[in-house]
């Protein structure tokens, strides 16, 4: 569908209007129209922004009716653009503000439309040069987006917070998308996918995402705390790890998509975890499969899990293929949760683990002391044992 380049370049868009804090001094509307309108067209790769006459409300200076056209002639619009505590800075190259909110932002391209009720800018920086921008966190609510033919998407929220700034880069990162709401029939033209999930009882998707992670500048270990995809009725999946020796070079060459073999070489897997936590989509699948083949769930089940160790014999482990053979088939008799994990004795670095994975791919459960879990039991935030279901992901 496109939704988040879509989305992204139009967020990318309201995100030009952003602010920072030394050197600056109190400006009258005018002034940070001039100021904006010249930064924009600086950055704006031939987009043009129409701003309007300002006024002063409250203290803030507003905009209405903004209009953003890229050279497509697609456009964005914003029904109210205010800037809180608006400022100037370095001879009007650079607008600061404690806040910047864009209320009623529409848009659209190739037919596909998206209507966002506000979105929000805490201390942004709007400035010509990339390396003096800079934005703490940025929040989007009410969220609507419609593919051409196909029925809207609606998402609750969506935001990401950065703190913890040095060489301007941010060194924590927390990012969600919640209540996001779908009909199957839009992940695809041909409606194959929208058949499968019917299929197993799904005519709409509820889904979340969650991610956070820090970075430690002093010794360059990156924490990932979770990535999880949460789906209502479905399930939750989280990857959670640790990285060693990611500078902020790196960082930037991998802002690039840049992976070199160098790059390879100096980042270290510590640890790593894959947590699937049920919440019904494995005993739909079960009860699909057994129904396609004739069998009651629990004699399907069993037929499965019988012949695993025979299927998993091409790992080449027999070690860890009685792990994953005894976990999954606790896993599916009773589906709670799974989580298969990594903690080698040393930090292996990437470039090891690729050749490892070529060269004997039989070895690297051995190397990364891989193991694996089913069903155990984890502890709420109130100390009290839950019985295994996934744990609530990070809002």
């Amino acid at each position: 569908m496109g939704i988040t380049r879509r989305l992204a370049a139009s967020a990318a868009a309201v995100a030009l209007l952003a602010g920072l804090t030394g050197g600056a001094w109190a400006a009258s509307p005018g002034e940070i129209a001039d100021a904006v309108n010249a930064i924009f067209k600086s950055k704006s790769n031939g987009s043009e922004i129409t701003l309007g006459t300002p006024t002063q409300q409250d203290g803030n200076i507003v905009f209405k009716d903004v209009v953003i056209k890229d050279p497509h002639a697609e456009e964005t619009k914003i029904g109210v653009l205010t800037f809180a505590n608006a400022n100037v800075a370095d001879g009007g190259k650079k607008v600061t503000a404690d806040a910047v909110v864009a209320e009623l932002v529409t848009g659209g391209a190739d037919k596909d439309t998206f209507a966002i009720d506000q979105i929000e800018l805490t201390n942004p920086v709007l400035s010509a040069k990339d390396e003096d921008s800079k934005i703490d966190s940025v929040a989007l609510n009410n969220i609507t987006i419609t593919p051409a033919g196909k029925k809207p998407v609606t998402i609750a929220s969506a935001g990401f917070d950065l703190g913890d700034f040095a060489n301007d880069i941010p060194h924590s990162v927390d990012l969600s998308i919640e209540g996001m709401n779908l009909d199957p029939a839009s992940l695809d033209d041909a409606g194959s996918t929208a058949a499968q999930l019917k299929a197993i009882g799904y005519d709409k998707l509820e889904l979340s995402f969650y991610g956070s992670g820090s970075l430690d500048q002093s010794n360059g270990n990156l924490t990932i705390e979770e990535i999880t995809i949460d789906g209502t009725d479905i399930g939750s999946l989280t990857l959670s790890g640790e990285l060693s020796g990611v500078t902020d070079d790196i960082l930037k060459s991998l802002g690039k998509n840049e992976m070199t073999p160098e790059i390879a070489g100096k980042v270290n897997v510590k640890s790593a975890s894959l947590y699937y936590g049920d919440a019904s989509l494995a005993g739909r699948l079960i009860a699909m499969q057994a129904k396609a083949a004739g069998q009651e769930p629990g004699a399907f089940v069993d037929q499965i899990t019988g012949a695993l160790p025979l299927m998993l014999s091409m790992i080449g482990n027999p070690g860890f293929q009685d792990k994953l053979a005894k976990g999954a088939t606790t896993f599916l008799k009773d589906p709670k949760n799974l989580q298969i994990s990594a903690a080698p004795e040393k930090p292996l670095s990437l470039i090891e683990l690729f050749g490892l994975a070529q060269t004997a791919p039989q070895t690297l459960p051995d190397v990364l002391k891989a193991d694996v879990l089913a069903n155990q039991d984890e502890q709420e935030d109130d100390g009290d044992v839950d019985s295994g279901d996934a744990p609530a992901p990070k809002n």
